[in-house]
């Protein structure tokens, strides 16, 4: 009975020693002189006898920060968490190597894995920015800037924001295509006093050129929200003034520069025949079954290619084998990332074996480009033992002999159930066949009629949804059409109020898209800024100044007249004609 006792003490022991991890993370693996980032160190299911200790590393500064306590219940399994949190400040740029931690579990040493961490020089802030890019900034980070054609780049777009409104990033590069930006991650980061909310966008960059290509810019519009300096009020005030208004919506486009990626064309020395453009890190698994077959069935080839590149840009050499038929293969791709760059591309091809002489299935070959090793590698599978039966169906003898044609009717078949074949169709033949009957001809024209406005259809949409700024237009257009023709029924019943509001907001939607800024706060004050200096004539801005000046007098000046209103909504269209 002890001896149960113990081998079960032991079972319960090493069950638990299975289940202890230790593990360490960033929450950011890129970041700037001065700029904090979080480093989580998670203890599963033990507690250490002590706190972590990491290592003094020259060019950074470590503190710790805070240590929390989790415990979680899935599937009737308990799982208990140890989070050690601590602060990585870098005094000084560079690539450093965070060194593996060691953390005692009950008299077990477990060990963390080596992590990186790449710190940029201070940011310097625009000169005309007019302090508001301590409010907002974004930072445009490849993964890498030497790279061959074909091959993916990792792009990380970070933007810190205190407090406020973003948009998605416009990031421009000729010769690249990009992957979508899936949903952004959110973090946390300190600069000196300041905290940031990060939001991380990440995309995938591939050159289809060689050269030294610019990645960017990358521009996005922010709407900060920022408090206001609150002034002396007098006792005699409304004690509510400022109480609702302590901060202020502020227009701000923020850019990150170009960064210049150097793309290197593929060798072509030592290229393999059966090179089709794949670039990346990749093995391949490939099977045929059934491996015994008869002349005239199927074969199910299935060819797997897993790594790490654009996975959704493989493609397999056709296998136009010798003896065999085959057709289009059918693929399935999964995806291990949001972006694509790692995964399976699975392809299932059928073939049919045409002779019973064929005693195997050629070899599978598959080439692509490593771009670590800069060198064309080849993977192969096969040849595959194939046994082909001979068909089962019989043949028709083929008689010899005086082939002349019968001049004689033959003999009347003995059952009389049996009819004979009537060569002539009578009235039936001599209808017009369905081929030659142009009602035939329009009705299979109509599928081809609605694939060609669906084409159509498609592409205007998918033209629109990657045209933000073509998007804006057309809804600024649509929102203008709409709002002159309420501004002329309102200036009829002279509503000045209703009429001023609606003014002002059409206004504001014409001049941030004239000047490329969100609509949201725009006031008078805006025909004083740079881009308004560029883009838009003196007149123009003094009759901007007016609209805005009569929309400010109409919320506590009386009733106005048909005449004033409608002497300002041709002053509107004057100045939408000016704006386009």
């Amino acid at each position: 009975m002890s001896r149960i006792l113990a081998f079960s003490f032991v079972l319960l022991l090493a069950a638990n020693a299975l289940g202890q991890k230790v593990s360490a993370s960033l929450d950011r693996s890129t970041t700037s002189v001065g700029e904090s980032v979080g480093l989580t160190i998670n203890c599963e299911n033990f507690q250490p006898r002590s706190i972590p200790r990491l290592q003094v590393i020259p060019g950074l500064r470590i503190a710790s920060a805070a240590t929390e306590q989790k415990i979680q219940l899935a599937n009737g399994k308990r799982t208990s968490f140890i989070i050690y949190n601590y602060l990585i400040t870098p005094i000084k740029p560079g690539t450093y190597t965070l060194p593996s931690v060691s953390v005692n579990a009950n008299g077990r040493t477990l060990r963390t894995k080596p992590l990186k961490l790449n710190v940029l020089a201070t940011r310097q802030n625009p000169p005309d920015d007019n302090g508001l890019s301590k409010y907002a900034f974004i930072r445009l980070i490849p993964g890498k800037t030497t790279a061959y054609v074909g091959e993916a780049i990792p792009v990380k777009i970070q933007l810190f924001l205190q407090n406020g409104r973003y948009n998605s990033p416009e990031l421009t590069a000729e010769g690249f295509n990009f992957a979508d930006f899936p949903k952004p991650s959110s973090s946390q980061a300190q600069k000196g006093n300041e905290i940031y909310q990060v939001r991380t966008f990440s995309t995938a960059a591939t050159p289809v050129k060689a050269g030294s290509l610019q990645l960017g810019p990358v521009k996005l519009n922010v709407v900060l929200k920022i408090r206001q300096q609150q002034r002396r009020r007098s006792p005699f005030n409304d004690p509510f003034d400022g109480f609702f208004n302590r901060y202020q919506d502020v227009p701000f486009n923020l850019e990150a520069k170009a960064q210049t990626i150097t793309v290197k064309p593929l060798p072509t020395t030592n290229k393999p025949a059966s090179f089709y453009g794949a670039v990346g890190r990749y093995t391949m698994q490939a099977k045929a079954s059934p491996l015994e077959v008869t002349v005239g069935d199927p074969v199910t080839v299935n060819i797997q290619i897993s790594g790490q590149g654009t996975i959704e840009s493989l493609n397999l050499p056709k296998l136009d084998w010798s003896g065999f038929k085959s057709y289009e293969p059918s693929v399935t791709t999964k995806k291990d990332n949001p972006l694509g760059l790692r995964g399976s591309r699975i392809f299932e091809q059928v073939v049919i074996p045409e002779s019973d002489t064929i005693a195997e299935m050629p070899r599978i070959e598959f080439s692509f480009f490593d771009p670590v090793t800069s060198q064309y590698r080849v993977l192969a599978k096969g040849p595959f033992p194939l046994k082909v039966n001979p068909s089962s169906k019989p043949v028709a003898p083929v008689i010899g002999g005086n082939t002349a044609q019968e001049t004689e009717d033959p003999d009347s078949p003995p059952q009389t159930d049996i009819l004979t074949i009537k060569h002539h169709l009578g009235s039936l033949g001599q209808a017009m066949p369905l081929i030659a009957r142009p009602n035939f001809w329009l009705l299979q024209s109509i599928p081809l009629l609605l694939w060609i406005a669906a084409l159509a259809w498609r592409r205007k949409t998918n033209a629109l949804a990657n045209n933000p700024g073509l998007r804006r237009k057309r809804q600024v257009a649509e929102r203008t059409r709409a709002g002159l023709a309420k501004l002329t029924e309102l200036a009829k019943r002279e509503e000045a109020g209703e009429f001023h509001a609606e003014l002002a907001d059409l206004l504001r939607e014409q001049i941030g898209l004239r000047l490329d800024i969100p609509a949201e706060g725009i006031t008078a004050d805006v025909v004083h800024s740079f881009a308004a200096g560029n883009k838009l004539g003196e007149g123009t801005r003094g009759d901007i100044r007016k609209l805005f000046a009569a929309c400010d007098r109409a919320s506590y000046a009386g009733s106005q007249t048909t005449g004033e209103l409608k002497s300002n909504l041709a002053l509107l269209k004057e100045v939408f004609s000016a704006l386009k």
